[in-house]
């Protein structure tokens, strides 16, 4: 068997940050519109504080790399930290 498509020592692999906020925005919809059991809920919000700490550990991820890539301006690598715009908080 082909283990292609297989992440790191045979796991699956990652999937996108996008495809987690969207799995997050939908449980969120769920929970939200009521209708499910209190089983139904509980199962939920285990599974939107799953995928909630997998998106921010790939956002703390991002920005790490971020700080690695910056470079200074006569070309050598300097890690900076990344510091968001407060005025769009």
């Amino acid at each position: 068997m082909s283990e292609r498509g297989k992440g790191v020592e045979g796991r699956a692999p990652e999937e996108a940050y996008d495809a987690l906020v969207a799995k997050l925005e939908r449980v969120v919809g769920e929970l939200e519109a009521g209708g499910l059991s209190l089983e139904q809920s509980i199962e939920r919000f285990a599974e939107g504080m799953r995928l909630a700490r997998e998106a921010s550990r790939r956002l703390d991820e991002a920005e790490r790399r971020v700080e690695m890539l910056v470079k200074s301006a006569d070309g050598s690598e300097t890690a900076v930290p990344f510091q968001p715009d407060e005025r769009k908080a």
